[in-house]
């Protein structure tokens, strides 16, 4: 179910999807933040490449508009979670609403695991798949605890299973890497 990076293996493979989704805004804090579901073709694209079935067809702007609600109730019922919080009561029904609606599952074939949509609406079914996701990760069904990465001008909220919950960033690829070059120029200029 995970979003893979071009060229192999990512970090963010171990995220649950629910929370990849909401990294499809970066530079959330910025006066620009950077959102990467503009037309209904890239929530398409996102959600194929999230394993989530083919391109799912009858995607319109109103679907792409539920569907950043949604994103955007999981990135702040997350934040909640990561700062020890309530989280808002519309967020919590928006999730609860759209994982109700789910008709999909899981099927053996040739390929491995894959999904199935039987309703009329693949897409507004695989999004149900993501906020099932959300009730699980954010309600504690999965192990490990959600923070906020400690990267320089990033927000994104990740869930850290690592033994010891030491993790810092969302990806060491990016965030992580780029701190430990920033520590390496500290040193370097002292």
């Amino acid at each position: 179910m995970a979003v893979r990076e071009r060229g192999g293996r990512s970090d963010t493979e171990t995220q649950p999807l629910c929370l990849q989704f909401t990294k499809t805004v970066t530079a959330r804090e910025t006066a620009t933040p950077r959102d990467s579901l503009l037309r209904p073709s890239d929530l398409a694209e996102w959600l194929a490449a999230a394993g989530l079935g083919g391109r799912p067809p009858g995607l319109d702007e109103e679907l792409l508009r539920e569907a950043r609600e949604l994103r955007e109730s999981i990135y702040r019922a997350a934040r909640a979670v990561a700062d020890a919080q309530e989280m808002a009561e519309a967020d919590r029904d928006r999730i609860n609403d759209w994982a109700g609606r789910n008709d999909a599952f899981r099927v053996l074939d040739g390929a491995g695991v894959n999904w199935r949509f039987p309703g009329s609406s693949p897409a507004r079914s695989a999004l149900a798949v993501v906020a099932g996701d959300a009730v699980d990760t954010l309600g504690g069904l999965r192990v490990g605890t959600i923070k906020v990465c400690a990267g320089t001008g990033c927000v994104a909220v990740f869930l850290d299973a690592t033994r010891g919950r030491f993790r810092r960033w969302c990806s060491m690829s990016t965030c992580g890497n780029r701190a430990k070059k920033d520590a390496m120029r500290v040193r370097g200029a002292q």
